[in-house]
């Protein structure tokens, strides 16, 4: 025959029941929550994975090798163009590199978001740049994207020269630091910089002219 109870004697064997499981109902409970945190779980370890694919070389000029000097400027093009929007697979194929060597050479200046790889707004990479100062052109290491950029605005601005000194005049108190912290002047009389690109011209001719 059906047994019928009482609501107080069915809540008086679930107490029993829970008391008696306790311990396997724990383990259930800790599974649950275990699993809910995995998928979290394996997308930290692939991040640590990705991050410890590339040790980035750390880059002194005097004792690169002559292939390891152009590693490291063909990467630097690459990073250029993956500030330009363009993916570190597509950029380092079109300089003829593979990604891994850009990630060794300049993988400081790299962070992954979103799983693609893009170029930091600012970094410290070495870079070897030219300048004028006192009249004449000297070649400089300088270190990140910020002195790079003041240099590459000083040539955009004697590109436009034919617009006027005017051009030169943000550059007039702007003071350049080299890797080595000795400070450089940038030039801006433009009758010495027209000298200056009078006798790059001259040189040019004669190597493209002056062997046989």
């Amino acid at each position: 025959m059906y047994d019928f109870k009482t609501q107080t004697e069915y809540k008086l064997d679930y107490s029993d029941y829970l008391d008696r499981n306790a311990d396997f109902i724990f383990l259930i409970v800790l599974w649950l929550i275990l699993m809910a945190k995995k998928p979290k779980q394996k997308k930290l370890f692939a991040r640590k994975i990705s991050k410890k694919t590339h040790r980035v070389l750390k880059i002194d000029f005097d004792k690169l090798t002559p292939k390891q000097n152009a590693n490291y400027e063909d990467s630097l093009v690459v990073l250029n163009k993956i500030k330009y929007g363009l993916s570190l697979t597509v950029a380092s194929k079109q300089v003829g590199i593979s990604p891994q060597t850009v990630k060794r050479y300049v993988g400081s200046a790299l962070k992954l978001q979103n799983h693609k790889w893009i170029a930091k707004s600012l970094d410290r990479l070495l870079r070897e740049v030219r300048i004028y100062e006192k009249g004449k052109q000297v070649w400089i290491t300088v270190r990140g994207i910020k002195q790079a950029k003041i240099i590459g605005q000083y040539h955009s601005a004697i590109g436009r020269l034919s617009q006027g000194q005017s051009v030169l005049k943000p550059f007039t108190k702007i003071k350049i630091k080299d890797a080595s912290g000795k400070i450089h002047h940038l030039e801006t009389d433009i009758t010495k910089i027209l000298a200056i690109l009078e006798q790059q011209e001259d040189a040019e001719f004669y190597s493209i002219y002056g062997r046989k």
